[in-house]
């Protein structure tokens, strides 16, 4: 509240939301409304918690977790790396290039820390890999009359050496999944994050 509604409309903004975002396929966009927040300081304050009248799609939540892990700058995001011939030759290759920077080097390196901390220490408990440092963020998005979405953001390995693979990933688990109302980011969406992470660094 104190840093007020344009602050906050010009940082999600800035992270690809009120914008379409450049993909092989068309896609919603995220939303986060700017006329119900300007003069209701409730409405700005629900808002920057992630409820409300805010609308993310799992890609662009990828891509904010990317972010972070990209000293605050997004890569265009793409379906195909490479395509190959029948002999298994090369062809052609996608060509990773910048598309925002959704915050300064400072602040993803702060934001960092933070979802590391979520992981070790925190709601996001459940997704951490052995010997793997990852960072992550979990939400439950409270849906009128019904259960929650639940939510798993994050990254992994936090400050990776030159060379080491590194994995953006967002878990979206509708109405609470098998926990239904009960259901929270770090109960469901979590542990499926997990498993995901720990395939990928065979852990």
């Amino acid at each position: 509240m104190e840093v007020g509604a344009g602050a906050l409309l010009a940082a999600v903004e800035a992270a690809g939301f009120n914008g379409t975002i450049p993909f092989d396929f068309p896609t919603v966009a995220s939303a986060l409304p700017a006329g119900s927040i300007a003069d209701d300081l409730p409405a700005l304050a629900q808002t920057a918690l992630g409820q409300r009248d805010v609308r993310a799609t799992p890609l662009q939540m990828a891509l904010l977790a990317a972010a972070v892990a990209n000293g605050g700058e997004i890569m265009r995001p793409y379906l195909v790396e490479a395509i190959l011939d029948a002999a298994g030759e090369e062809t052609a290759r996608t060509r990773a290039f910048p598309w925002r920077t959704a915050m300064s080097e400072e602040t993803a390196a702060a934001l960092a820390q933070m979802m590391e901390q979520v992981v070790l220490n925190g709601t996001g408990w459940r997704a951490a890999v052995p010997g793997v440092r990852i960072a992550g963020k979990t939400g439950t998005a409270e849906v009128p009359g019904g259960a929650p979405h639940v939510w798993f953001i994050g990254f992994g390995p936090v400050d990776p050496e030159p060379g080491e693979p590194q994995i953006a990933i967002a878990v979206l688990v509708e109405d609470g999944g098998s926990l239904g109302e009960d259901g929270s980011g770090g109960s469901v969406a979590a542990p499926i994050a997990q498993r995901v992470l720990a395939a990928f660094f065979n852990s």
